[in-house]
């Protein structure tokens, strides 16, 4: 046993508070050794929750075992069925969370199967305070994580309808003006369907968007990776960004942005309301940026700010491509085509 958790446990327990750091402790060192340190390899020595590492792959969190039932009925208690892994701070969260049905929306079973136990107090947080920027989000939440990680469950919570199909409704949206996240009632003007003014973060909406279409399209991972040069995390950062904020990118013409004299119009000449909505929000310059900048690297490879109009245009080429019927390899091609001219004119700005 660590001294750490020593100490806890030696500690007096004249609260409650000290009980749960107590059982916590208690229940992390009860696996033995070796069992222990093999959910902690098989898990990568990171938190499931969160996402923080352990020493063992550079990071500083110290992490539990934890049992995901006590008292199992059809294995042994410490069998590695049973056990998965939490950092401290989420392990003790965890023995202290709200049920889902205290929670200010109602929460499904279908909803279950992608949120995690900290959404739930996301939304609360969001409830009793109203719209706040995702630091102070993150502020208030009892459980210590970044402000990254409360920003890619803000992205799952505002996508939420877009991946359960039992769900018609949003949870969860972001105003486009003020950068704050709230219940989708304290928002007034959303960010989903928006067309960003900045190239940068139109660029990254594009591709966002095309990644989650190529996924839902049973393309392969490695492929999609491979074709638009970013990590396996990004295509996940990605696809949840795309389900949360709903690019339109079918409003985007062979030309790049909707042109401002046609974006009301369709290809018979008569008015269309999403084209006309899309080009309003085009024309009204606002501030993505959630916490500094313009845009929203956090979860992204690039940041190549010279010749994003450039690239937004070619990628939505290839959308237009794609919605008339090329094959999965000729869209490929055309891929890697508008990475190498992107790629070209980095280096002849850089």
């Amino acid at each position: 046993m660590t001294t750490q958790s020593r100490d806890a446990t030696d500690a007096p327990t004249t609260t409650d508070e000290h009980k749960e750091h107590e059982d916590h402790e208690t229940c992390h060192e009860s696996v033995p050794a070796a069992t222990r340190e093999s959910v902690l390899d098989d898990y990568s020595y990171r938190c499931q929750a969160c996402g923080r590492c352990g020493p063992e792959k550079g990071g500083l969190a110290k992490l539990h075992v934890h049992h995901i039932e006590r008292n199992p009925e059809d294995m042994d208690e410490h069998a590695e069925e049973n056990l998965t892994v939490l950092c401290r701070p989420c392990h003790e969260w965890l023995h202290q969370q709200v049920d889902p049905t205290d929670a200010p929306v109602r929460i499904t079973e279908a909803d279950r199967t992608v949120l995690l136990t900290q959404d739930i107090e996301i939304l609360q947080v969001l409830a009793d305070n109203g719209p706040a920027r995702t630091g102070d989000i993150a502020a208030e939440l009892t459980v210590d994580l970044t402000v990254s990680s409360v920003r890619e469950r803000l992205w799952v919570l505002m996508g939420l309808d877009n991946r359960i199909a039992e769900r018609d409704t949003q949870l969860v949206d972001k105003d486009v003006e003020t950068g704050e996240w709230g219940l989708v009632d304290q928002i007034e003007n959303s960010a989903r369907g928006h067309i960003p003014d900045d190239d940068q973060l139109l660029l990254q909406r594009m591709e966002d968007e095309q990644v989650r279409r190529a996924l839902e399209r049973g393309c392969d991972r490695d492929s999609v990776m491979d074709v638009l040069d970013v990590s396996e995390r990004s295509t996940f950062y990605k696809a949840k960004r795309a389900y949360a904020f709903e690019f339109p990118l079918d409003a985007f013409s062979r030309g790049g942005r909707p042109p401002a004299e046609s974006a009301g119009q369709d290809s018979r000449g008569e008015s269309g309301s999403e084209e006309a909505d899309a080009q309003q929000r085009l024309d009204a310059v606002t501030d993505d940026s959630d916490d500094a900048g313009r845009t929203e690297t956090w979860g992204g490879d690039g940041d190549g700010e010279s010749g994003a109009v450039d690239a937004a245009t070619l990628l939505s080429e290839l959308a237009a491509e794609d919605e008339a019927g090329n094959s999965a390899d000729e869209l490929q091609r055309q891929v890697d085509a508008a990475i190498e001219t992107l790629e070209g004119l980095r280096g002849e700005l850089g």
